[in-house]
Parts: C-alpha cells; sequence; structure tokens
C-alpha cells in the first residue's frame, strides 16, 4: 500500500491541452488585428467573432472556409449568421428577438488541418455591401515532454554539471511532503502492528496463567 500511495504522489500530473479563445472584433473597417499568425493558435483552439460596429442600419456576418477549398460552402464551412452591434432587451434582460445575435463563435477541431484558413467578413450598410479577406493560421498543438535530447551524456562516468544543484534541491523540496506523509503513515503502521502483537502476546499468557492455576 505504501508502494501504491509513492506511486500516485510522486507521479507527474498529466498536462491536457486547454482551450483557448481568440476574440476577432469586427469593426466598419474590418478586423482590428488583421490577418491573425499568432503561433500559440493552435488544433482545438475557438475563434470568437463579436460585432463592434455601431453604425446605423449595419449588420456583419462572417463565412470561414472549414473545408479550404477557396469558396463558401453553407454545407461544409462555417457561417456566423447576421451580427449587429446590439440586441433589444426587454424589462427581465431577455431578448425580445430570440434570433438577435452580437457574436459567433467556431471551435476547430483537436485534429484540424495544420494550415491557413481564408474567412470573409461581409458588411451590409443601408443595402450595400461590403466584403473583407482575412486569415488566421492553425498550428500543430505539439506537447513537449521533458526528457534527455539526442547526444545528451547520462549514467556511470558522466561529468556531473555543478548548475544543476538549485534545480535539485527545488526537486526534493517539491518531493519533502510526500515522504513526510509516507513516513506519518508507515509510523502509525508501525504502532498498530506493535500494539497487536503486545495485546496477543498479553491474551496467551494470561490463558496460559489461568490453564496452570486449574
Amino acid at each position: 500500500m505504501a508502494g501504491l500511495l509513492l506511486v500516485v504522489l510522486l507521479s507527474p500530473a498529466a498536462q491536457a491541452h486547454e482551450q483557448k479563445t481568440l476574440t476577432v472584433i469586427l469593426t466598419e473597417n474590418g478586423v482590428v488585428s488583421g490577418n491573425i499568425t499568432d503561433p500559440s493558435f493552435v488544433q482545438g483552439n475557438a475563434v470568437w467573432f463579436q460585432m463592434h460596429d455601431d453604425t446605423n442600419n449595419t449588420t456583419m456576418s462572417v463565412q470561414l472556409d472549414v473545408n479550404r477549398d477557396g469558396v463558401f460552402n453553407a454545407t461544409d464551412d462555417f457561417d456566423s449568421g447576421t451580427l449587429v452591434d446590439e440586441c433589444e432587451l426587454d424589462e427581465n434582460g431577455s431578448l425580445v428577438d430570440d434570433s438577435c445575435i452580437v457574436s459567433a463563435t467556431y471551435a476547430f477541431d483537436q485534429n484540424a488541418t495544420v494550415d491557413t484558413y481564408i474567412f470573409w467578413v461581409i458588411r451590409t450598410h443601408n443595402g450595400t455591401e461590403t466584403m473583407w479577406n482575412h486569415s488566421i493560421v492553425v498550428h500543430k498543438d505539439v506537447h513537449e515532454e521533458e526528457g534527455p535530447s539526442p547526444g545528451d551524456c547520462f549514467g556511470v562516468g558522466c561529468a556531473i554539471d555543478d548548475t544543476n544543484d538549485d534545480s535539485a534541491a527545488v526537486v526534493e523540496e517539491s518531493e519533502s511532503p510526500a515522504v513526510v506523509v509516507l513516513a506519518l503513515i508507515s509510523l502509525v503502521g508501525m504502532i498498530a502492528l506493535t500494539l497487536s502483537i503486545l495485546n496477543e502476546q498479553k491474551e496467551k499468557s494470561t490463558e496460559k496463567t489461568y490453564l496452570e492455576e486449574e
């Protein structure tokens, strides 16, 4: 049992990709940040398109070329729907028109193709449409694990690097609570075992004395 506790306490925690959401602001001049090529945007992340054009009689929509064929297809690609700057609310804070939206989100799959994706921003003002082309680069979601690199020396015969003393101290310090817990568990187990043996010997001694008296 102590061994199992040691494995659980000292085993490194698994690292999973945490989805991040990139906000894309839509203004009367298009996308504020222009082309989005942040290397931190990887597979599994999401894009949040948010309407911020308060010009009267203006709506916007976003079409994302998910299958990367260069044209928009309603069945294969993403359409944000008609976005407005503000939706009317009633006295309870609920939407007067349930179809009214000010933003839309698209989440890329965990195994999305690593590539450049084109999206079109279509602005409609008093019946006149203006279109802007933008792109977003989806990078590979790489989880790097710490370990020896090719050419690294490890084992007997390798030179000792004194510069790692600080890191070793940190490791020892981080592991000390687990060692203390295991030591306490072992101590409690030893005490319980000792008391059990003493009680058993006492019972046998009492029984032997009683038999001799008879």
